[in-house]
C-alpha cells in the first residue's frame, strides 16, 4: 500500500544494542527540542524523545513537528559517556549532555549539523478541533502486554466509568509503524475513536505496533502473520481481565485484515468486527490500483497511466520474483535504469518511486509478503457479525472493489451477519475530504467524521 509518509520517516527497528543501566537515556528523561537549520532550506524543528519502552528498557525516538511527524522510529541506539547516538536508517542524531540542555549533531548526508535541544512539556503540533480535552467521563490505563513472541506491547485501556461490566473494542492499525493514537500530521485518529467510544459506554484498548512507540521488537522485518501474532497477544490479554462483556476488534485499512484474520484464528473469543477502509482484494491486484489511482489522480492522461502502469506492473513481478532482498534490489535498479528517458520522465512527474515502488521499501520482507496476501482468504472464515465500511473518496483502498470483496467472502464463507456501507464525501482516514487525494490529509481540521464513528458505535451496540 502507499505509505502514508516518506518511506525514510518510518525506517524501524533493525537491531537492538544491549544498553548500560546509566546515562543520558535514564538520567534525562522527556521531550527535546532544537531548531535545525537546513541546507539552502527553511530551519525546522527537531526533537528527541528519552523514554522507558513497556518493558522498562530505555529507549527513543525522533520528531519534526514542523512535519507533523513524531515517534519516528529509531533502528539503533549507542550509549557512549555523556552522548547517545540515535541512529535511523537515513540518518543519525548524536546527543551530549551539557549541563542543562543536549548538543546535538545532525546527520544526514552532507554535511553535520549542529543544534541545540531544550527539554519541552510536549512537542508542538497542530491543534486539532477533535483532539479529546478533559474532563473525560472514563479512566485511562496504561498496560504493557507480553505477547507469546516475546513482544511486550505498549497499550492504553479505556474504560468508562460507572459501567460495571462493558463491551470492548480493540483498534487495530493501517500500515506504517503506528502509534497508540495513529498520530500521523497532528491528527490522532485513534485517541478520537476511542474517546467517542468510551463517552458512549464502550471500552477501548489501543496499542503500538512493535517496534514502536513504546513497544519492542522489530517492526522493520515483520510480516503480515507477526503483526496477528501480536493481536492475539492482546485478544488474549483482555479476555483474560474481568468486567468484560462483549469483545470486538476495529481495523483500519492493513488493520482490517490483521483483525479478520485474529478473529478467525480465535472465533470464541471474538464477538464482532468492523472493517474500516477494509482491503477485499489479493495483494497484487490492491497495490496494481491504488497506483492507477494514484497516476490518473496525480495528472495522468490515459496513455501515460498506462505507460506507468506497464512499469509498475513489471516492477511488482520483479519483487515477487526475487525472495533474497540483494537480487530483487539490483534488479529493480537495472528495472528502472533500463525504461526509455521519456518513461522515466514520466515515473518521476507522477511521484511513483515513493512507497511501495520505492527501493527503501522492496528491500523489506513485508513488502513482497504483502504482494502475495490475499485478505479474502481470513474474510471467509470470520463467523462473527461484522460491519464493512468503504469511503467514497478512498484513493488508498478504492471503496467498490474492496468492499464488494470483503462482503463476498464473508458471504462466501457462510456469514450472514453482514452490514456494509460505503460513506460518501471520506477519504482514506474517513475525513470529510474535497478530493479524497493523500495531499489533503494534514490541510483537513476534521481528523474523523461523525457520520463513522456514530455508524460504529451503533454496530457495536446492537450487533448480536
Amino acid at each position: 500500500m502507499k505509505s502514508l509518509l516518506s518511506a525514510s520517516l518510518f525506517a524501524s527497528l533493525c537491531a537492538i544494542h544491549t544498553l548500560p543501566t546509566a546515562g543520558p537515556l535514564d538520567e534525562h528523561p522527556g521531550r527535546w527540542l532544537g531548531d535545525l537549520a537546513t541546507p539552502d532550506g527553511p530551519t525546522l524543528r527537531l526533537g528527541a524523545e528519552l523514554y522507558r519502552r513497556a518493558d522498562g528498557s530505555p529507549w527513543a525516538s525522533v520528531a519534526s513537528p514542523d512535519q507533523g511527524v513524531i515517534d519516528i522510529p529509531v533502528a539503533a541506539i549507542e550509549e557512549h559517556g555523556d552522548t547517545v547516538d540515535l541512529k535511523l536508517s537515513f540518518a543519525e542524531l548524536s546527543l551530549t549532555w551539557a549541563g542543562d540542555y543536549f548538543r546535538g549533531v545532525w546527520k544526514q548526508g552532507g554535511q553535520p549539523q549542529a543544534l541545540v535541544l531544550r527539554q519541552v512539556a510536549d512537542f508542538p503540533m497542530a491543534a486539532r478541533p477533535q483532539t479529546p480535552r478533559p474532563p473525560f467521563p472514563y479512566t485511562d490505563e496504561t498496560l504493557a502486554i507480553r505477547t507469546a513472541g516475546g513482544i511486550t506491547l505498549g497499550a492504553t485501556l479505556s474504560i468508562p466509568n460507572g459501567v460495571a461490566q462493558p463491551d470492548l473494542v480493540i483498534l487495530v492499525g493501517g500500515s506504517g509503524p503506528g502509534t497508540r493514537d495513529a498520530n500521523l500530521l497532528g491528527h490522532r485518529s485513534f485517541a478520537v475513536l476511542a474517546d467517542h467510544l468510551a463517552r458512549q459506554g464502550i471500552a477501548v484498548l489501543r496499542y503500538d505496533k512493535r517496534g514502536v512507540g513504546r513497544s519492542t521488537g522489530d517492526y522493520e522485518g515483520h510480516v503480515g502473520a507477526d503483526l496477528i501474532d501480536d493481536l492475539d497477544g492482546v485478544v488474549r490479554a483482555m479476555r483474560a481481565r474481568r468486567g468484560v462483556k462483549r469483545l470486538g476488534l476495529v481495523g483500519h485499512s492493513e488493520g482490517a485484515y490483521i483483525a479478520a484474520a485474529s478473529a478467525a484464528r480465535r472465533p470464541r473469543d471474538v464477538d464482532f468486527v468492523v472493517s474500516m477502509a477494509g482491503v477485499g482484494l489479493q495483494g497484487l491486484d490492491l497495490m496494481l490500483l491504488q497506483d492507477r489511482v494514484w497516476a490518473e489522480s496525480h495528472g495522468a492522461s490515459p496513455a501515460e497511466a498506462d505507460r506507468a502502469m506497464a512499469y509498475v506492473r513489471r516492477y511488482y513481478d520483479t519483487v515477487l520474483a526475487h525472495a533474497e532482498p540483494a537480487p530483487r534490489l539490483a534488479a529493480l535498479k537495472a528495472l528502472y535504469q533500463g525504461l526509455p528517458p521519456e518513461d522515466q520522465a514520466l515515473i518521476k512527474k507522477l511521484d511513483m518511486n515513493a512507497g511501495t515502488l520505492s527501493l527503501a521499501w522492496a528491500g523489506k520482507p513485508f513488502l513482497r509478503a504483502s504482494l502475495q496476501d490475499d485478505a479474502r482468504t481470513a474474510w471467509r472464515a470470520v463467523r462473527c457479525p461484522v460491519l464493512v465500511l468503504g469511503a467514497g473518496l478512498d484513493h488508498q483502498v478504492p471503496a467498490p472493489p474492496n468492499v464488494r470483496g470483503i462482503a463476498a467472502a464473508l458471504h462466501a464463507g457462510g456469514n450472514r451477519h453482514v452490514e456494509q456501507a460505503i460513506l460518501p464525501g471520506l477519504n482514506h482516514l474517513f475525513q470529510t475530504a474535497p478530493t479524497g487525494r493523500e495531499e489533503e490529509y494534514g490541510s483537513i481540521e476534521e481528523t474523523l467524521a461523525p457520520l463513522a464513528m456514530e455508524r460504529i458505535a451503533r454496530f457495536v451496540r446492537t450487533s448480536l
